[in-house]
């Protein structure tokens, strides 16, 4: 939440790309605020990233080997593809690295912190409201003698 221009601090540990990402969110030009599908888009990247399961053309081959063939090249690519062997001639970026390692870190920091179990139960308890009844109170129907006008309007 923005409140007099000041912003909310981040728990440490938490993943650079996200602190900056809330903080694009968090602009004082609405207009420079990234959209909704722009937001989704990042956290599935991340994801994808995160689980390790980058599209394949997105990622970079790393290979020193010479092809005699585009057949020999074809059927190296295929192999690949059908590989379930991960990360074998892949390079992840540094930056992928990077996210994953923070994310990865911020899962283990938040396994550490202590939960909060005081009186959950009074903040978070429902309560039964009876909807006719509340409904009835603001639908009051009032004869015309009943409502005052006051006489400078």
């Amino acid at each position: 939440m923005i409140c007099n221009g000041l912003r909310p601090k981040f728990a440490s540990g938490t993943p650079d790309c996200y602190i900056e990402l809330a903080n694009q969110c968090m602009n004082s030009d609405p207009e420079k605020r990234p959209k909704n599908i722009e937001i989704i888009t990042k956290l599935r990247e991340w994801l994808k990233i995160i689980e390790n399961k980058k599209i394949m053309s997105d990622i970079k081959y790393e290979s020193d080997i010479e092809y005699e063939s585009d057949t020999e090249y074809e059927n190296y690519i295929e192999f690949e593809s059908e590989s379930t062997v991960k990360n074998e001639c892949v390079i992840v970026n540094e930056s992928e690295n990077i996210i994953r390692k923070q994310f990865l870190e911020s899962d283990e920091i938040s396994k550490t912190l202590p939960m909060i179990t005081e009186r959950l139960n009074n903040i978070y308890t429902s309560k039964p409201y009876n909807i006719s009844e509340i409904s009835a109170k603001l639908y009051i129907t009032k004869t015309a003698g009943d409502i005052e006008v006051p006489n400078d309007i």
